[in-house]
């Protein structure tokens, strides 16, 4: 294929550490079996490289004739599904994954290509720190006062983060906003539901190492651009800076040179960016077309403003905590040992003494009534309209749900955290009640609007005789 962008980027002699491709697909038309999936490149120092995301499968890209580029597979990885929208990334020749989902969960590990077996070796690490990093517009939707939020998880993240930034000279790997899935423990009683935090941490390729820097403080960004000495954050049209982690900071660009980054918001959208030689290049290679943008340091000033909020220092007696774990949890072991020798020789004492043996009593034993005691007021009115509705073959829409908890006018990360936890209680309780680990309320998607979902009950309970004693005893 032919792209002057893509050829710059093959023809660059220092290795682009990361490169940003939010939307490259079928790139090259390299792998049959996995068309649909989404394609990224990694440059070293030496040779260019593209990779399909969520196999291992790695090309190397070549000259087949002048200004003409062809890509040909390097790897013999056989096995796929356990790195979508992990963190790809180079430092001088040598090529890394970190992260990524697969097999229902985020994971934490650390890949690096081994060019000798052409296949992605493990790099042990002291400490895994799952996350998944798809390069897509990161950010949070909003509607109510900033004030009220106070973390993350509290938030509607729209994208898994991009956030991350590669220190070539000193072998740091910078990694902020975590997004941790896992829903291998999900069942009946506990529903998925994946978590967000804004930890900043870094990751010493040395001595395989993490530290945790704290919480940053932006959350949202358009596009994300590796520069030597910072990652390029453009969050708005009229908002761009860069991070200086050393200094714990953030440099706004200056307002003359802001108009340029506007090029990256025409009708039509970039999917691929990169820094070389003082640039920044993007364009569509789809349509070979090419931009640029000079950038310095000096293009940016000091605001006062925080990258994140440092994590506190570490007391004494933490210290001390650390330097003596191995005896101090022989000792702890040691000693809860003992306590239960005691402890079992001192009931078996009471045992002879004694021929009463107290019975156990499961709360499936005890009486309806006093099992649906553990019902508050809100959670029997809510079973109450779902049975009826139910029972006439509807389904719940969520207003109803917000209007009858009393939350219809509050904003909506509060009303979808009061349904969630209602719900949940109420799943749970009918563990408890019935002994039943069928999940009493269900939802779906609704049949008009895809992006809201309905409830009713489980039809496999609607009809049993339990849950008509219970409908008895609540009105």
């Amino acid at each position: 294929m032919q792209s002057t962008l893509l050829y710059k980027l093959y023809k660059t002699q220092a290795p682009v550490n990361q490169i940003f491709a939010p939307n490259l697909n079928n790139l090259f038309s390299v792998s049959k079996n996995y068309t649909d999936n989404k394609q990224y490149l990694i440059k070293t120092s030496k040779q260019l490289f593209l990779g399909i995301d969520g196999t291992g499968q790695l090309y190397e890209i070549f000259e087949a004739s002048p200004g003409v580029l062809d890509a040909q597979r390097v790897d013999s990885t056989v096995y796929a599904g356990n790195n979508f929208c992990a963190a790809t990334f180079s430092i001088d020749t040598a090529v890394f994954s970190f992260g990524g989902y697969g097999f229902w969960k985020t994971n934490g590990t650390l890949k690096q290509y081994n060019f000798y077996s052409r296949e992605w070796d493990v790099v042990p690490l002291l400490e895994e720190r799952p996350s998944i990093f798809c390069q897509k517009p990161s950010g949070v939707n909003w509607k109510g006062d900033l004030n009220e939020v106070k973390k993350l998880e509290d938030m509607n993240t729209t994208f898994a983060p991009s956030f991350y930034w590669v220190d070539n000279e000193k072998k740091l790997f910078y990694a902020g906003v975590q997004h941790l899935i896992n829903q291998t423990i999900s069942d009946s009683v506990q529903t998925f539901k994946a978590q967000y935090n804004a930890s900043l941490s870094v990751l010493d390729l040395s001595t395989k190492q993490w530290k945790v820097l704290g919480d940053i403080l932006n959350y949202g960004w358009h596009y994300t651009v590796q520069l030597p000495w910072g990652l390029l954050v453009v969050e708005s049209p009229e908002s761009i800076y860069y991070t200086d982690f050393d200094h714990n900071r953030l440099l706004y660009c200056k307002e003359d040179k802001i108009p340029q980054y506007r090029k990256f918001f025409r009708n039509r959208i970039p999917d691929l960016f990169f820094y070389a030689d003082g640039y920044i290049y993007f364009g569509e290679v789809a349509i070979n077309s090419i931009d640029s943008i000079p950038v310095s340091k000096e293009d940016f000033e000091e605001r006062n403003a925080l990258l994140y909020t440092a994590t506190k220092k570490v007391s004494k007696i933490s210290l001390l905590y650390d330097n003596y774990r191995i005896p101090f949890f022989f000792v702890l072991f040691a000693s809860v040992v003992v306590l239960i020798v005691a402890f079992r020789r001192k009931s078996q004492n009471r045992a002879n003494k004694s021929a009463f043996v107290s019975p156990t009593v499961l709360p499936t034993q005890l009486p309806l009534v006093d099992r649906i005691g553990i019902l508050n007021e809100m959670e029997r009115q809510l079973i109450l309209y779902l049975v009826e509705q139910s029972l006439q073959g509807k389904r719940v829409t969520v207003e109803a749900v917000n209007k009858l908890s009393g939350v219809a006018f509050k904003n909506e990360p509060i009303r979808r955290r009061t349904r969630s936890e209602l719900i949940n209680a109420i799943n749970d309780k009918w563990l408890i009640i019935s002994g039943n680990r069928e999940r009493f309320v269900l939802s779906e998607k609704s049949d008009f609007d895809g992006r809201t979902r309905e409830y009713f009950i489980n039809e496999k309970l609607l009809a049993s005789s339990l849950l008509r004693q219970i409908i008895q005893l609540i009105k």
